[in-house]
């Protein structure tokens, strides 16, 4: 997203040499569980005028033509929760005309203003969108009201979790086809060494005393941090701050890996003690999770986790159904009866601190 934005913006040259630098308006709006279609409106808007209300005649363009987010007050109390389906058309009808004569404006400039390529919409955590939102909905209808209007020069960019192509697609079925799917997937294990070397070369380019890592430690770091920047960044720095001879080696990144308050213990308190905590209140669903956490993140056939199970053949069915609805594990769609957890390192962390009283 970052990369898009600074191309769009223009303060990164495109790779390719037939095009010149862009020179788009951003706008960045972030989507959250309490985001409504009028409140996604409103931020749009807010955001628009802030990137290009800076000069006097584009402020009153904007004010005229926006003019219909001001109506929208007496719906902030909550209304717009349950807004009718007719009041949602004519909401993104006048957006959608509002935008396309934006656009018109900023590409056509007047006496010292400097002409713009477009609008880019940057949006973040779609995955969040709940379903007053319309997100599948909004993004179908108001694409085709551009091109209606004659509009071509706004591009949506949407960003989270997988599960926003199934909330695209619950608003609106034909939503998911206006964009083109880019997935994101972990680093390999050439790339993430390539990541730990930058880190390195980086550190001794401010620091005095110079620090070092060997072929094996970097090893170690790409296969336990399974190729997530954030997990890379962990298990470099442990390693790194258990190290005293400025020599990286593959003892100091397990230490800093596996010790109490290391890399594992740290992401493990960010990022799995709540599925493992404060998601789950059956202990006997955290022992599922412990058996599983046996076989790491490899697929593990319920029969199996039944053979080591304490309760019920109905406590561990509702326990798997429970557990992958929560997206805390993985059912294998291709496999009947077989799960897995989605990372080695909650398998890691679940052996070694699950047990561990939780705060």
């Amino acid at each position: 997203m970052n990369l898009l934005k600074s191309l769009a913006a223009g303060s990164v040259r495109p790779v390719t040499a037939d095009y010149k630098k862009f020179n788009f308006v951003t706008v960045n709006v972030v989507v959250s569980d309490r985001t409504s279609l009028v409140s996604f409106i409103k931020l749009i808007e807010k955001n628009i005028s802030r990137e290009l209300g800076k000069i006097e005649t584009i402020r009153k363009f904007l004010a005229e033509t926006w003019s219909f987010v001001q109506r929208l007050k007496v719906l902030d109390s909550g209304i717009d929760k349950t807004l009718p389906v007719d009041d949602s058309d004519l909401l993104i009808d006048d957006f959608a005309y509002s935008l396309s004569e934006t656009c018109k404006r900023i590409a056509s400039p007047e006496k010292g203003e400097q002409g713009r390529d477009g609008i880019v919409f940057l949006i973040d955590e779609a995955d969040n969108a709940s379903p007053s939102l319309h997100i599948g909905y909004f993004f179908k209808t108001v694409t085709e009201m551009l091109q209606s209007h004659g509009c071509s020069n706004v591009m949506f960019a949407v960003a989270g979790l997988p599960e926003v192509v199934e909330k695209l697609a619950k608003s609106h079925e034909s939503s998911i086809r206006i964009f083109t799917h880019l997935k994101v997937k972990e680093l390999n294990f050439i790339d993430t060494k390539y990541v730990v070397d930058r880190g390195i070369a980086a550190g001794n380019d401010v620091n005095d005393l110079k620090t070092t890592i060997g072929e094996l430690a970097k090893d170690h770091i790409a296969t336990l941090s399974e190729g997530y920047p954030h997990f890379i960044q962990q298990f470099a720095y442990s390693a790194f701050d258990c190290n005293v001879d400025g020599e990286i080696t593959m003892e100091d990144v397990l230490e800093g890996a596996f010790s109490e308050g290391g890399a594992i213990d740290s992401i493990g308190t960010r990022y799995y003690a709540s599925d493992y905590h404060s998601k789950i209140k059956s202990d006997e669903y955290r022992q599922v999770l412990s058996i599983m956490a046996e076989n790491m993140n490899e697929w593990i056939k319920k029969s199996e986790i039944r053979s080591s199970f304490s309760g019920d053949d109905q406590t561990l069915t509702d326990a798997l159904r429970a557990l992958t609805t929560r997206k805390i594990i993985l059912k294998n769609e291709s496999k009947m009866g077989e799960y897995r957890l989605q990372q080695r390192g909650f398998a890691l962390w679940i052996k070694l601190f699950g047990s561990r009283k939780h705060a």
